[in-house]
């Protein structure tokens, strides 16, 4: 008589499979938005650093992405496509190309966002489009800090999660020249 499986161990490996996958599952999806969000805030700290230069040459914030494309362009290593929204100039639709070289289907709309008054800074936002959860990055102009906001509960808990993500060093902007003291030579510093 030969031996082989039966339906019961066919059951019990199949349930402890299903056990590890609903344990996984969750967690990949969680990594995979969190490496997108990650690469959409280096992509508004670009642009940041794009709209400072633009103003420093003209004066005031550019109002369109096609302004900025002299400055400003989305990098390769993020492998991410970008193009303007039809009709919204101020609009960049970006998509991470997937694995089989397509962008795809859900991704983010960069927005530029002139100050709404003097007090507050222009801003830079991205807003998710599709994908498992809800949430915008927001980044005002030279504070360095994007802030994620929630626009539901799964994107309140995304948020909540991304927070200390986002709490990493960024680009300080320097607000006055530097002064024309001249450092103390070493020569100076070893004499003591």
């Amino acid at each position: 008589m030969k031996k082989g499986f039966t339906i019961k161990s066919l059951l019990i490996l199949v349930a402890v499979i299903t056990c590890f996958a609903a344990f996984a599952f969750p967690r990949y999806f969680w990594e995979k938005e969190k490496a997108r969000a990650l690469a959409v805030d280096a992509v508004l700290s670009d642009a940041e650093i794009a709209q400072d230069y633009f103003m420093r040459l003209h004066g005031r914030f550019a109002a369109d992405w096609a302004a900025l494309a002299r400055y400003f362009s989305v990098p390769a290593i993020l492998n991410v496509t970008a193009q303007e929204v039809g009709g919204t100039p101020a609009e960049l639709y970006l998509a991470f190309i997937g694995p089989n070289g397509k962008p795809e289907a859900d991704g983010y709309i960069l927005r530029l966002e002139q100050a709404p008054s003097a007090e507050e800074p222009a801003r830079l936002a991205a807003r998710r489009v599709g994908g498992r959860y809800n949430y915008q990055l927001v980044r005002p102009m030279f504070t360095g800090q994007t802030v994620c906001q929630g626009q539901d509960e799964r994107g309140n808990k995304f948020c909540s999660l991304f927070a200390p993500y986002l709490q990493r060093e960024h680009i300080r902007f320097i607000s006055k020249p530097f002064s024309s003291e001249k450092p103390a030579s070493p020569a100076s510093a070893v004499k003591k």
